[in-house]
This record gives structure tokens, C-alpha cells and sequence, in this order.
């Protein structure tokens, strides 16, 4: 592709022996491929890996009722104590989505950190009811955090846990959250990956095919009506 010359002089002036300018030549099909393919600060790998984190644990969440109903395909990955702990914790879910009372479920809460050593985060005027979904909230995410904990303590558990559920053809339908949350992931690393100069470029690229693209428009609007008006002429030409 025609580099402009308003941007190729000025990195030729400054040439030096020691220093080669680098002149990104972007393919319009390939605009939003960033040149490098590793990121080059600690800060930026740090989000990375706190998005890649996210995504991991919000996926393992979703996965966790298909391993409690099918116990028997993880028995050789997941111990016996972070099965269990998995069991109460969807015991807890269901007792809250079927509106139990929190005593119902007290053997499995005694465990965990205990709400009363929150609750003056809370607005004390609030009713029996509503404070105890807030505790039903608080205590589902004490349990989450400890399942998580026990599941991803292991390296490459998670690789296992996904492997057998695609291989049994028990993966969980992938949620709205989880395509926008991949998404927003794909477009940081993008954005990571791309210099100064290049997202620059990029710029000028769009501004360039948008200009050309109206300028194609304006030509074939103009030629549709050349044609239309000869076939008209055409036509008249029959008739007479």
C-alpha cells in the first residue's frame, strides 16, 4: 500500500546509523491488528491477568451446579471437601431463591464469616425481612469467595474441570455478561497492544476509506443516474 509522503519525510529527516524509524504499513483489511504481539509494561499484564482472573472465576461459577449434579465425572480432580463445600454452597443458592429462612440453613452459615460483624455497614431501620437478604447476599458471596478459593488453589484445575464438562457436552450456555466481559477483554488488549503512532495511523486510515467511500458513493449515485436517464431516452426512442 502508497505510503502519504507527509508522513514518510519527516522520519526520513531524522535517520540516523543508530536509529531505524519504524513506518507501520497498514493493510486496510487488517486496521484493528495491533503490530505488537506481547504487552510491554508490568501495569498493563497486571490488568490482563485481572481481567483473564474475572473471567475464569465468573465462568467456574456457572459451572458449579452442573459439577454438583454429575459428582462422579470430577471425583478424580476435586477432592472430597471441596465437593462438599460446593454442595452447601448451591444448598445456600436454592435456600435463597426459594425464600427459606436463614436458620434453615444455619449449618451451613456457622461456618462462615459472620454477617453480625458486618451489619453496620447497613441501615439499621430496615425491616427483618430485607436485612435478611442482605445476609442471604452476604453469606452466598462468603461461600462463592470460599469455593473459588478451594477450586482454583490447584494449577490448571479449572483446564480440567472445563475439559470433562465440553467432553460430556455439559458446558453451561454462555451468558450475555460473559460475552460483553470477553469482549471488553479483546478490546483492552487491543488497545494495550497499539502505540501512539499506530492508533495515529489507524486514524488516518478510517479517515481515508471514509473519504473514499463517499467519494464511490457520490460516483455511483452519479452513474445510476446517467444509465437511468439513457434507458429512458432508450425507451422514449422505442416508442416514437
Amino acid at each position: 500500500m502508497m505510503s502519504s509522503p507527509s508522513l514518510i519525510s519527516p522520519l526520513n529527516k531524522s535517520r540516523t546509523p543508530d536509529v531505524k524509524p519504524i513506518r507501520l504499513q497498514l493493510d486496510p483489511l487488517r486496521l484493528h491488528e495491533p503490530a505488537r504481539s506481547k504487552l510491554s509494561t508490568i501495569e498493563t499484564q497486571r490488568i490482563m491477568i485481572v481481567f483473564d482472573d474475572l473471567v475464569q472465576k465468573m465462568e467456574l461459577i456457572e459451572m458449579l451446579p452442573i459439577i454438583n449434579s454429575h459428582t462422579d465425572l470430577f471425583k478424580s480432580i476435586i477432592d472430597t471437601e471441596t465437593m462438599n463445600e460446593i454442595r452447601k454452597h448451591e444448598q445456600l443458592k436454592q435456600a435463597y431463591e426459594t425464600n427459606a429462612s436463614l436458620q434453615s440453613v444455619s449449618n451451613i452459615i456457622e461456618k462462615l464469616p459472620q454477617f453480625e460483624n458486618y451489619i453496620r455497614r447497613f441501615d439499621k431501620s430496615l425491616s427483618n425481612n430485607a436485612n435478611e437478604k442482605i445476609a442471604y447476599h452476604y453469606y452466598i458471596q462468603q461461600s462463592i469467595h470460599n469455593v473459588l478459593r478451594r477450586l482454583l488453589h490447584q494449577q490448571n484445575r479449572f483446564d480440567a474441570i472445563k475439559r470433562i464438562l465440553q467432553n460430556n457436552n455439559l458446558l453451561p450456555q454462555q451468558k450475555d455478561i460473559m460475552r460483553v466481559l470477553k469482549m471488553l477483554r479483546e478490546s483492552a488488549m487491543e488497545r494495550f497492544l497499539t502505540t501512539p503512532h499506530e492508533e495515529r495511523e489507524k486514524f488516518e486510515q478510517m479517515n481515508n476509506l471514509s473519504t473514499r467511500l463517499s467519494s464511490n458513493e457520490a460516483i455511483i449515485a452519479k452513474l445510476e443516474k446517467e444509465l437511468n436517464d439513457a434507458v429512458a431516452e432508450r425507451d422514449a426512442e422505442v416508442k416514437i
